[in-house]
């Protein structure tokens, strides 16, 4: 199935899309798109989930959640996390709530964990600290 950053996208294949670091700036955001089996959608995210970062990411990731219906969401390799990000993370969520659809975060017990735990975001969409059982949570 393509990808939404490259319409001839073959299934597995993964999309990356991310920002210009300015000079001095070490953590951009990344987004990675890979198909998986079960017809779940993986986005993986890095760098700081910022206000920039969230600009960065919320048109591809609204993009994917408008085309698909299972979607993990894996932050684990995310360092920061600000109310932007939340926002992105929950509109995606009731996109694909919206249509039939569900999502998934996958993050380890790791600061921005406490972040969404803090903020609630854990009673309004699941929160899994492996891949694996996340993929089991979408098909369930």
């Amino acid at each position: 199935m393509p990808s939404a950053f490259h319409p001839e996208a073959k299934p597995g294949m993964t999309a990356v899309l991310g920002t210009t670091p300015l000079p001095g700036q070490v953590n951009c955001m990344e987004i990675a798109v890979e198909e998986l089996a079960g017809d779940i959608t993986k986005v993986a995210l890095s760098g700081r989930f910022d206000t920039t970062g969230a600009v960065v990411v919320e048109l591809p990731f609204n993009k994917i959640v408008t085309e698909r219906r299972k979607v993990i969401v894996d932050l684990s390799a995310v360092n920061f996390l600000a109310s932007y990000a939340i926002r992105v993370l929950l509109v995606g969520a009731k996109i694909l709530n919206g249509k039939g659809g569900r999502l998934v975060i996958v993050c380890p017990d790791n600061n921005v964990a406490k972040v969404l735990k803090t903020a609630g975001m854990d009673a309004l969409i699941p929160i899994h600290q492996t891949g694996t059982a996340a993929t089991a949570a979408l098909e369930a």
